[in-house]
């Protein structure tokens, strides 16, 4: 992984120290630099990017719901709970929508790390259900055990362009 200055690469150490004290198996992806963590029925993600020449930005992201149909009504839904929910905001890229929360490198602790995972797995999982109930689509702990994680789709995906 490149790290763009000294503090990137040591927001990124802090940040797998204490993912490796919060979580049993915190997975940490060779190519990207991302961490994948399990809190509840959720799946989270976890990245460190710089964000000007001496800072770093700490993002936790959950993949909310896949493959949804986004209608007007989901979109204006999305943006009203943005404004009011405390922390973090929904995105949409694509038909998958996302929950996420920011957090400044030089200031973080282990505690705000946690507060910020626990507040991003919980309105994920609060809402997840309820946007596939009405929008279709598959929350991401389904479309885990439908595809059988990231593994079986890239095998899946290199047997498929063998055979082209």
């Amino acid at each position: 992984m490149h790290f763009e200055h000294e503090h990137h690469e040591h927001t990124h150490e802090e940040v797998h120290k204490y993912l490796l004290e919060l979580f049993e198996n915190p997975y940490l992806d060779p190519e990207n630099g991302h961490f994948y963590v399990g809190y509840g029925s959720t799946v989270l993600e976890v990245s460190v990017e710089p964000y000007g020449p001496e800072e770093t930005i700490v993002l936790v992201t959950a993949y909310c719901a896949q493959g949804v149909e986004p209608e007007e009504e989901l979109l204006l839904g999305l943006l009203e709970l943005n404004h009011e929910l405390p922390v973090g905001a929904f995105s949409l890229v694509g038909r998958d929508i996302f929950f996420s929360h920011a957090l400044f490198g030089k200031t973080l602790d282990r505690k705000n790390l946690l507060g910020s995972i626990a507040a991003v797995a919980n309105v994920s999982d609060d809402y997840d259900d309820r946007i596939v109930e009405k929008y279709g689509g598959q929350t991401a702990l389904a479309r885990i055990q439908d595809t059988g994680g990231r593994a079986k789709r890239r095998s899946t995906t290199s047997s498929k362009v063998d055979k082209e």
